[in-house]
């Protein structure tokens, strides 16, 4: 007589996997938790050029309407600033033209960074014709003081040869970062990359204030 096999056991149904050991959930929670973090971390290792030196009080004309613009009109506003010797060339008017175009890199920043072109008496005529945006002013007159002050922050910073006499730093084509607070912050050449560099150092300005520094 053939023997009889016992049923075998019904299988034990596997454990579930606890949800937290699921991958596509690991990922998301580390996700959120990046996202989450990353304004932080970014905040704690921005940093942008310290500053040089405080520039004085000033008042000068603008060129396109005979009025006056001075440094409490652009308190809490983040500067980019060129200085034009005279004569103006057409090389110069073509620097002045490219430099005015950093507005459109800062449209996003409601207003907090503005352009400032201070003209040497004799060059104002080379630069009536510019197209200019809002938030660039082309100003003229006895510059004197700020210019020193520039020029001084200029040697304290670059620490070169170049640039010694007042005349000669007048025409160094440089873009000049001032922050919020009327502080000078340094120089750039007056290339593409510098302005590039330029622009960036005053958006970071702009975008965390003018305490922001390395």
């Amino acid at each position: 007589m053939a023997s009889v096999e016992p049923p075998s056991a019904a299988p034990t149904p596997a454990t579930p996997r606890p949800k937290w050991k699921d991958p596509f959930v690991l990922a998301f929670v580390i996700g959120v938790v990046v996202l989450t973090a990353l304004p932080f971390l970014q905040r704690r290792f921005l940093n942008a050029p310290p500053p040089i030196t405080k520039l004085p009080a000033w008042q000068l004309s603008t060129l396109d309407d005979a009025g006056r613009l001075s440094s409490a009109d652009l308190t809490g506003k983040v500067v980019l600033l060129e200085l034009v010797a005279a004569p103006c060339d057409a090389g110069c008017v073509e620097r002045q033209q490219y430099f005015g175009t950093a507005v459109t890199h800062t449209d996003d920043l409601n207003g907090k960074v503005e352009l400032l072109t201070v003209v040497q008496p004799g060059a104002e005529a080379a630069l009536s014709t510019l197209t200019r945006a809002p938030r660039w002013h082309l100003v003229t007159g006895d510059a004197v003081p700020l210019v020193a002050a520039l020029h001084e922050g200029w040697r304290q910073w670059a620490k070169t040869d170049a640039g010694q006499t007042e005349e000669e730093f007048f025409q160094l084509p440089a873009v000049i970062l001032v922050d919020q607070e009327g502080m000078l912050r340094g120089f750039w050449r007056d290339d593409s990359t510098g302005r590039g560099n330029a622009i960036n150092a005053a958006r970071l300005l702009a975008e965390h204030g003018a305490r922001l520094s390395s």
